[in-house]
């Protein structure tokens, strides 16, 4: 009996043993490199550089431009098929070059990415004047045809010679700013979405989605996307099927919006916080960092980078890798103010909205004010309290509005657009 019991028990252990160990030994021959150090630590100490012309189009003032690419491996690598980080700098469009993607490049270099740091056609001040709404958009759209053409060129590229050793199943863009709206219109925007016609007319007149900066004829999708201070035109860009994406976004950006507001040229526009939401709405994985109280990214850095890090490489290994991506939202743990949710429904809605805030909110008093679209103030009801209340189509109107909340012991406020049908 002893004898037989011995035996059992070590028949039970094998057979845990290979339950365990099996599917992480065949994963990690799917992925190569995901050993659990590759891609989260720095397993490379120095990295190379390559400078590559990747293609060449015409800016909006009919300019010809070259297209140029900054490749940044991990120097000594011996894996030959490795994710493909494409990263786009910031500058409003109308300003910034590559070269200021260099610490991102080679602080992922060093865990064991290849990256590259792209140029994209900017909007000439000097031709034009401050920009508009149409020539941003334009413009906005010429970059992302750019990025599409950079990786395009890297399919390519890996289906010849692949002097870069890409995983072409594996290719992340990213940016700041600018550049972060660029990777998030890149990944999110095709002809499938549901596009007002003054932009789908737009898109047309600079060369439809694709665009004709070079290297036709090969895929430009994408495994996932790294925003950090960016967002969309519209959230409702992103659909089923999306890829993922990781956001960074301070609370008190004054350029691009945290969630739905102004942007610095005086239009609306979606943030990652809205971005966000419409997410998890439709079921694409993403992960959100807020950077409580923080401006936009400027030369002096991005505020709470460090906090922020350990999500971005978590994200990107996870994504490499196969690893499940759970959808969370995460912040700086300071201003009380910016943890407040609001939740509103139905939007749209024929009659009557219901807001609901979240606990934080009790005790507080808040101001509901009201705009349209062009800015105007249509109602207003100071001074309320509570975690719930609603709105009314005969008192505000027909159409889409911005909801705004104005908290009487913090500095700032929540946004929301909402719509009466």
């Amino acid at each position: 009996m002893i004898m037989k019991r011995k035996l059992l028990n070590s028949l039970l252990a094998t057979l845990t043993f290979l339950t365990i160990v099996a599917p992480l030994s065949m994963k990690a021959q799917v992925t190569p490199g995901c050993d659990g150090k590759r891609y989260v630590l720095d397993i490379f100490t120095d990295t190379t550089r390559t400078v590559v012309t990747y293609g060449s189009n015409t800016t909006l003032d009919g300019k010809p431009q070259i297209l140029r690419m900054d490749v940044v491996e991990p120097k000594g690598d011996t894996l030959k098929k490795r994710p493909v980080i494409i990263w786009a700098f910031g500058g409003g469009f109308v300003q910034g070059t590559r070269g200021t993607m260099d610490a991102l490049c080679i602080g992922y270099a060093k865990k064991g990415y290849v990256n590259v740091t792209i140029d994209y056609r900017l909007f000439n001040l000097f031709a034009f004047g401050l920009p508009d709404s149409v020539g941003i958009t334009k413009v906005g759209i010429q970059a992302s045809q750019d990025m599409k053409a950079a990786i395009r060129y890297l399919r390519k590229e890996a289906s010849l010679t692949n002097q870069f050793k890409i995983d072409t199943n594996n290719i992340i863009v990213g940016g700041i700013s600018a550049g972060a709206l660029t990777a998030m219109t890149t990944a999110m925007l095709d002809s499938t979405d549901v596009i007002d016609p003054l932009t789908r007319k737009l898109i047309a007149e600079v060369g439809g989605f694709e665009g004709a900066s070079g290297t036709p004829g090969y895929s430009s999708k994408v495994k996932g996307v790294v925003s950090i201070a960016g967002g969309l035109y519209r959230k409702e860009y992103i659909n089923a099927g999306n890829p993922p994406f990781v956001a960074y976004h301070g609370t008190a950006d004054k350029t691009v919006p945290y969630g739905y507001g102004l942007n610095v040229y005086n239009y609306y526009n979606d943030g990652d916080a809205a971005c966000y939401d419409r997410a998890r709405a439709v079921g694409v994985p993403a992960v959100l960092f807020t950077a409580i109280g923080a401006d936009h990214p400027n030369s002096a850095g991005i505020p709470s980078f460090d906090a922020f890090q350990p999500f971005l490489t978590r994200f990107m290994k996870q994504l490499v890798c196969g690893e499940t991506i759970t959808s969370e939202s995460r912040s700086t743990p300071t201003d009380e103010l910016s943890n407040r949710v609001i939740n509103v429904y139905p939007n749209p809605a024929f009659d009557k909205m219901t807001v609901e805030l979240d606990q934080n909110t009790e005790g507080s008093n808040f101001d509901i004010l009201v705009y349209d679209i062009a800015g105007k103030q249509v109602y207003a009801k100071k001074g309320q309290s509570g975690n719930q209340f609603s709105l009314d189509k005969k008192d505000v109107g027909h159409g889409m509005f911005f909801l705004r909340l104005n908290f009487a012991n913090a500095e700032g406020y929540v946004l929301k657009k909402i719509v009466f049908n």
